[in-house]
């Protein structure tokens, strides 16, 4: 079973005819056709073109050089496939390194409409598609499009018959943990799919695929906290933030500022923050892989071009909301505010591939502080200096899907009980005789009355 390292593998190399083809193709098409040869293809549209016709009744389109009473022609075939998916929602637990994977299961379902057809091969593949909106070369399906076969289930060893009606066909495969979540970048993305195809004797070929949505969720844990020092002034700032966060929902952020208040002899000199913003910033970064037919304009096979992009998902500007301590030793600034993503801004959650396609999150704070001071005797009498500073912050932000009840698919398994016996224990009748000893003795007990 190949893995998701082989995502770079590329594709038999097409003519130019057949490359400008398939880009015009619909997606689940280029995906199930990605792999078969010329000769196969070409079977495939005879076939599609010039078998099982039946007339409609309906009119043409109306075109030109189109009689208006000429006939629509629609090609029937002789089944249908659809799949009926049992495994709840696929989702991994914890980080790629320790999740026990997704348990995926389902029936598929062949709907004979004919009175019975026979059916060459049948199979159905788990397909992990990448795609990069920036290839190397624009019109090159090979570069923008790498599919590779995750998994594939064979489902008929030789040809066998199927009459009228309906047929179902289980499937089931676990998912590794290690896999990359689905994911719908601006620079490229990450999807899974479910492609099954059926050849029948007459060279038909029925296909049918459904997408997958793959998602991570990662499980709460400790706020953890962070220190930062802007040199050369004493300012000292701590930050206590949430291990992970949500597409959907607040967070709190706490932080303390310290060391803003310099004493003399005579007079103190003190930083006031006059203005406080925070953003959320999403990094996106993906390397487009050339195809052989294009490694030259990078430099050789096995190169690629490295594109970033930035953008804001969040934020706020405050200029009020926090509380200033000048009495205590070095002075302290307090403040906790509730910081989310922006609704509509559709963010993604954090993802690392190997094909290159990383996704991650800060959170910028900047603080404007003014300086001013005031004598010993008399703290109300203040003057600002002039100086002031911008103070910068980032800090790291996980994002990902909420966990729920975070049982992954081992821990929902019933227990086994292989130690229990076949039927429940025997009981022993006993019998119950009369006493016939001596009586047991009594004593009064009116004299323990009060």
């Amino acid at each position: 079973m190949p893995s998701l390292l082989s995502f770079a593998r590329q594709s038999t190399n097409k003519s130019a005819a057949s490359a400008e083809e398939d880009s015009r193709r619909p997606k689940t098409t280029v995906i199930a056709l990605e792999r078969k040869s010329t000769s196969a293809m070409d079977i495939f549209h005879h076939h599609s073109k010039e078998k099982r016709h039946s007339v409609t009744g309906r009119r043409g389109s109306g075109g030109k050089g189109s009689p208006k009473n000429s006939p629509k022609m629609v090609a029937v075939l002789p089944a249908k496939l659809d799949i009926d998916m049992e495994s709840p929602p696929l989702v991994f637990y914890g980080v790629p390194a320790q999740s026990s994977g997704a348990l995926l299961s389902g029936q598929l379902s062949l709907n004979v409409t004919d009175p019975q057809v026979k059916l060459q091969s049948f199979e159905m593949q788990l397909l992990a598609t990448c795609t990069t909106k920036k290839p190397v070369e624009k019109n090159c399906p090979d570069c923008a499009i790498k599919t590779n076969e995750v998994y594939k289930w064979t489902f008929l060893t030789e040809p066998a018959a199927f009459k009228k009606g309906s047929h179902s066909f289980p499937f089931s495969y676990l998912m590794p943990g290690h896999y990359p979540a689905t994911s719908y970048g601006g620079l490229g993305t990450i999807e899974y799919s479910l492609s099954a195809r059926a050849v029948t004797s007459l060279s038909d070929h029925i296909t049918f695929t459904r997408p997958l949505k793959i998602q991570r969720a990662l499980p709460p844990g400790n706020d953890k906290s962070s220190i930062r020092i802007f040199p050369p002034t004493h300012l000292t700032a701590t930050l206590v933030l949430p291990p992970i966060i949500h597409p959907i929902g607040e967070f709190q952020v706490q932080m303390r500022i310290d060391g803003c208040v310099d004493k003399g002899k005579d007079t103190q000199t003190r930083w006031r923050v006059r203005k406080m913003s925070w953003r959320i910033d999403e990094h996106s970064k993906i390397i487009s892989a050339a195809c052989p037919k294009h490694a030259h304009k990078v430099g050789g096979e096995g190169k690629g071009v490295l594109h970033q992009d930035t953008r804001a998902i969040g934020g706020e500007d405050l200029k009020s909301g926090w509380k200033t301590d000048f009495d205590t030793p070095g002075g302290q600034i307090e403040m906790e505010y509730m910081a989310s993503i922006k609704p509509g801004s559709n963010p993604l959650c954090d993802v690392e591939s190997p094909t290159g396609l990383a996704i991650t999150h800060n959170l910028v704070i900047e603080l404007i502080v003014a300086e001013e001071y005031c004598p010993n005797k008399n703290t109300k009498s203040v003057t600002p200096t002039g100086a002031a500073r911008v103070l910068r912050m980032q800090f790291t932000l996980v994002v990902t899907e909420r966990s729920g009840m975070g049982i992954s698919w081992d821990e929902e398994m019933p227990p086994m009980y292989e130690d229990v016996p076949v039927s429940p224990p025997g009981y022993q009748k006993m019998g119950i005789e009369d006493y016939e000893g001596e009586p047991f003795p009594y004593e009064e007990l009116d004299g323990l009355r009060r």
